[in-house]
């Protein structure tokens, strides 16, 4: 239908699983951190959440978040 559709999950594997593109946003004040682009095939499958290329991306996109919660936690000691 060549729509545009904007999910907002808390859910790595389902950012992953659903999505061409995820935004990952800092902490507060929240804004774009970066885009990571999804280069999986399309339609997914189930098998796919095991995926080795699967798995890479959902440790990037850890390890990005990771990144966030240590700038907000030093943020809050400084404060």
């Amino acid at each position: 239908f060549g729509k545009t559709v904007l999910f907002v999950t808390h859910d790595i594997d389902e950012a992953i699983y659903l999505s061409d593109e995820i935004y990952v946003f800092t902490a507060r004040p929240g804004r774009i951190k970066t885009k990571v682009t999804v280069n999986m095939e399309r339609p997914r499958k189930q098998e796919d959440l095991t995926s080795p290329a699967f798995m890479e991306l959902k440790n990037h996109l850890m390890g990005l978040l990771a990144e966030e919660q240590q700038t907000a936690q030093a943020a809050e000691m400084i404060s």
